[in-house]
Formats: structure tokens, C-alpha cells, sequence
């Protein structure tokens, strides 16, 4: 399954033509894309699209994702619903009567890729091991209390306290220069923030996808509360995402993929090139599959768990 990814700032319109989408400028054609075996297309910048398109882009079943600002808040177009009520029937019941149980299941698989990820990057950057090690011990140390607290302010208190020891272990890896010595956005103010936040974003946008082809509903999630314009669940099924994709961030800012060159400073945000956004695009869809492969697990796993607790006899 493919992604097309349309970076555009100057004025652009989509059209379609047969199975195709068609690009246009000054009414112009500039290009076209054939849209067989599109999972998702990803938009930035100041471009219209038309009716006809947008009918052609849901007949397929792709998602869209239009990405607004420099803040990259997505707006999300989902593919075809999962007419399965059962369903949601199931997942509002668990809300009910079984968030702390399922809240406490997101913490623990958010604490064990974050346990992964440190182990990973002692084998393979010994030169950080002291910080690592601390960082590790801390984390050990932290485990059990979880299966103590009996309120979500609780476990949400300890799942601060894994995050500000974990981010001690990150800043530790990645380079001087990339700015992180916490997590900030809206907007990031850094480069490290930056792509984690159009990381997250992104990661997010497929959970929601995730989520509504599995026939749950992406807003009503168990840690995450319910929030106007939030996919709570989407944002259950990332946490135990963050650590990985972070992992591969500090790969792409070790190995060269970017530069500090690459992002524009200010004194209230960072804000990341046009050229480094298509690299950034092209090495995000090389690192995705696995990422997506696990969202679709773990929606499985909740639409089968939920399903064993029906809300109705």
C-alpha cells in the first residue's frame, strides 16, 4: 500500500481523471498520480481539492490527511466505516466498567517499549551507558507501583515520572544541536520536537484509520478522557509507539538523514525545510509498515477482548 504525499505552497488544485488524481496550477495540468493500492494522502499547504476527487479518493477506501499550519494539526478523512455496531457497543461498555483495568494495559506496554528502547541503545550506543543504566534502574524501580494505584490521576502521575526519567535517557542520544531537553510543542520549539511532533502526528492519524477500519470508535479511549476534537483512542494506541518511533528519530539525526541546516529557529518556534520534509516523508513511509502492522494488532486485540465483555445478555 502506497502513500501520496502533495507539499505544495503555491496555489494547486487536485482533480481526478479516471483512476487518477491530476494536479493543476493556473489551471494548468502540472501532474497526475494513479491512485490503485493508495492506503493515504497526505496534503500541506495551500491546495484545493474537488468534489469529484474527494468522491474517487473515498470510493477507493483511503484515508486523507490534510495537515494545517505550522503546527501540523491533521484534519483526518476516513476511508469506509466498519459497519459493525457490536462493536462499539462493546468498547463503550469497557469505558464503563473496565478504564482502569484497560488504562493500566496502555501504561504498562508505553513502559515496556520505553524499557526496549534503552536496552536497545546500550547494545548498540555503549558510549551513553551511564545515563542509560540510570535510566533503567529508575524505570525498574517505578514498575511496580503501577499495579497499586487505584485512580487514573495516579497512574497518570506515575506515567509522568516513567516519561521525565525516560527523556533523561533520550536527551542523553541525540546531538546538541537538535536542541531536546524536554517535550514541548504547539509549537515544537526545537528540531528534535519537531519531528517528534510531525512523528506523533502522523502516527496518530493511522491509529484513527486503525481504529475506524476495525470498527471502534477513535474518540472514546481508556487512559486518554474524553476531550472535544480528541481521538482518545487513537492516542491510547501511540503511547506504547512513542518510544520507537523516537528511537528511529535519533537514527535519522545520527546518521546525516538531517541536519541543523534543515530547520529555521525563532524565539517561539522551529520549523523544518520544505526539502527536509520530503526526505522525512520518504524515510517515515520506509519506517512505517511495522508501526501500522502493530496498530492493527492492537485493534484487533481490543475489538476481541471487548467483545468477550458484551455489555448486553
Amino acid at each position: 500500500m502506497k502513500c501520496i504525499h502533495v507539499d505544495n505552497d503555491r496555489d494547486l488544485e487536485i482533480d481526478t481523471d479516471g483512476d487518477a488524481l491530476v494536479l493543476k496550477s493556473a489551471g494548468r495540468k502540472t501532474g497526475s498520480v494513479p491512485l490503485g493500492n493508495t492506503e493515504r494522502i497526505i496534503l500541506h499547504g495551500d491546495t484545493r481539492i474537488q468534489a469529484r476527487a474527494l468522491a474517487k479518493i473515498g470510493s477507493t477506501g483511503a484515508g486523507l490527511i490534510v495537515m494545517l499550519g505550522i503546527k501540523h494539526e491533521p484534519t483526518v478523512f476516513l476511508p469506509r466505516a466498519h459497519h459493525d455496531a457490536s462493536i462499539r457497543l462493546g468498547q463503550y461498555h469497557a469505558h464503563t466498567v473496565h478504564r482502569l483495568q484497560e488504562a493500566r494495559l496502555v501504561l504498562l506496554a508505553k513502559w515496556q517499549s520505553q524499557v526496549s528502547a534503552i536496552e536497545g541503545a546500550l547494545q548498540h550506543q555503549p558510549e551513553y551507558r551511564l545515563p542509560l543504566h540510570a535510566a533503567l534502574r529508575q524505570l525498574r524501580e517505578v514498575h511496580p507501583h503501577l499495579q497499586t494505584m487505584s485512580t487514573l490521576h495516579a497512574m497518570m502521575g506515575w506515567e509522568g515520572g516513567c516519561a521525565e526519567i525516560y527523556y533523561q535517557a533520550l536527551s542523553a542520544r541525540l546531538p546538541p544541536w537538535a536542541g531536546f531537553e524536554r517535550r514541548n510543542r504547539r509549537p515544537p520549539k526545537d528540531p528534535a520536537n519537531v519531528l517528534m511532533s510531525l512523528s506523533y502526528t502522523l502516527a496518530q492519524a493511522d491509529a484513527v484509520m486503525s481504529a475506524h477500519q476495525h470498527g471502534l470508535d477513535p474518540d472514546i479511549g481508556m487512559l486518554h478522557a474524553l476531550e472535544f476534537s480528541r481521538a482518545s483512542l487513537a492516542c491510547d494506541l501511540i503511547e506504547p509507539l512513542r518510544a520507537p518511533i523516537d528511537d528511529w528519530i535519533v537514527n535519522q539525526l545520527q546518521t546525516g538523514v538531517f541536519a541543523a541546516a534543515d530547520f529555521a529557529q525563532t524565539d517561539t518556534a522551529c520549523q523544518m525545510s520544505k526539502s527536509a520534509r520530503a526526505r522525512f516523508y520518504q524515510a517515515w513511509e520506509a519506517a512505517r509498515p511495522p508501526w501500522r502492522a502493530l496498530l492493527d494488532k492492537e485493534c484487533q486485540a481490543r475489538t476481541n477482548r471487548w467483545r468477550a465483555k458484551p455489555c448486553v445478555t
